[in-house]
């Protein structure tokens, strides 16, 4: 069994997969060594793979290492996917292994992915397994935060989908702008590229994916769990048994 490690800016993401299927699923403010503990005693982990946006602590790699056969993700593995970015050791590792993921769901196939989290990232993957880079962007909440935080007087709001596409108060013009926002934006940077991608398909995912699903374009799947299946993937690649 594989134990996939995606460690990002709000939460950690720990999935089990037993071959390419995954079995178990866990959310957590906070990896521990008590909490992974429990996930070995109730499963046979052979191998893991750790992506972190962030410093991993030492602690969680050394018990990894004394128990599994263990990666950390770099841009470097075998992921059978060319990396045409300029600043290679710059690029985060949830991207890697979304586009991983993507091309697992969707092979042969022009690939948008879309991560909707504390940022928004759009990385363009194309069926000859070329990452060709892609946007980072403000997320939905960060958004809502910044407009309060950065004026006297826009107040704070919870994020959610709007009932209008104009706000008729300040909170709903807030939470409208954020929102309506990220749905053009999403959707304008997928026209501009389908000339030269007219087959290109959308993948979402990330915490808030839900929110837009059904108001982005050509979106051919909304995977909570895209970077989690491409962290499998390339275990998989990297790994023996």
């Amino acid at each position: 069994m594989n134990l996939t490690v995606d460690i990002g800016n709000s939460r950690t993401k720990l999935a089990v997969f037993q071959d390419d299927k995954l079995i178990f699923k866990q959310f957590c403010e906070e990896l521990t060594i008590e909490f992974l503990n429990e996930i070995f005693r109730k499963f046979d982990i052979k191998n893991s793979i750790i992506s972190s946006v962030i410093h991993n602590k030492r602690e969680i790699i050394s018990f990894l290492k004394k128990r599994t056969f263990f990666v950390e993700l770099t841009n470097e593995m075998l992921i059978d996917l060319k990396i045409n970015y300029l600043t290679p050791k710059t690029l985060g590792r949830d991207r890697i292994a979304a586009a991983a993921g993507a091309l697992e769901i969707l092979p042969n196939k022009d690939i948008l992915t879309v991560d909707v989290g504390s940022c928004i990232t759009m990385d363009l993957i194309t069926a000859d397994r070329v990452f060709h880079g892609g946007n980072i962007a403000p997320g939905f909440l960060m958004r809502i935060n910044a407009m309060h935080d950065y004026t006297a007087k826009l107040p704070s709001v919870k994020p959610q989908i709007p009932e209008n596409i104009f706000g008729k108060s300040t909170s709903d013009a807030v939470l409208c702008g954020a929102f309506w926002g990220i749905v053009s934006e999403i959707n304008s940077l997928y026209n501009r590229i389908l000339t030269d991608y007219p087959s290109l398909k959308i993948i979402l995912t990330g915490g808030d994916a839900s929110y837009f699903e059904k108001y982005i374009e050509n979106c051919e799947k909304n995977e909570p769990n895209l970077v989690l299946i491409g962290l499998n993937k390339i275990l998989n690649k990297n790994s023996w048994w």
